[in-house]
């Protein structure tokens, strides 16, 4: 399908999203394209119930290990020529004092609106999407593990819990993002929120 990740999983449903939204992921796979923001995250945070689900992330490159305040951070997405079903990710988070960490990530339409975002050996979260007065908005569904022929389904109460990002659109260059992850019995796992300008 000669169309974007979002709108594989979208529909109709994109045309309905900001502007800023919209050309944050108005990336087709199968063609060469490339997208930055930038921005700050005015928190990253994590409970200490979710340090040991994110040393383990670790392994595969998930997840920010750090906790900070007024975080810079650059975003770049891309699409390939040779790959018509991924979006690649490329975050780079520069805490004070360390090293920039980097997240990467690829995201594929899994079926009807739900996508896959998939980190180091395939390990993948499904995420169901929807718009909302202009915003675009994800829900975890479960998690993935592929490997080879075989995929695993785990359930969130055995991970960090429910996971909600939305993203809302500020202006035609502009919008902010807000990740949480809530435990069914420990509360708020892990959040971050910012806001970011395309460049």
């Amino acid at each position: 399908m000669n169309v974007s990740v979002m709108q594989r999983a979208l529909g109709e449903q994109r045309d309905k999203l900001g502007d800023s939204v919209k050309r944050h992921y108005d990336l087709t796979p199968g063609s060469d394209g490339q997208v930055t923001v930038v921005g700050t995250m005015d928190e990253v945070t994590h409970s200490l119930w979710a340090k040991p689900f994110i040393l383990i992330g670790q392994l595969f490159g998930a997840l920010v290990p750090y906790r900070g305040q007024n975080v810079p951070v650059v975003a770049k997405n891309w699409t390939k020529q040779n790959n018509a079903k991924a979006l690649f990710w490329h975050r780079t988070f520069s805490f004070q004092g360390k090293q920039p960490y980097i997240f990467e990530s690829r995201m594929e339409h899994y079926k009807d609106d739900e996508i896959v975002e998939y980190v180091r050996f395939n390990l993948g979260v499904r995420m169901r999407l929807s718009e909302k007065d202009g915003s675009l908005v994800y829900k975890n569904v479960d998690y993935i593990w592929k490997l080879g022929k075989l995929t695993i389904h785990i359930p969130n109460w055995l991970t960090l819990g429910n996971a909600d990002i939305i993203e809302t659109p500020v202006s035609d260059t502009q919008f902010k993002m807000d990740f949480t992850m809530k435990h069914p019995l420990f509360g708020l796992m892990f959040r971050y929120r910012g806001s970011f300008t395309i460049e």
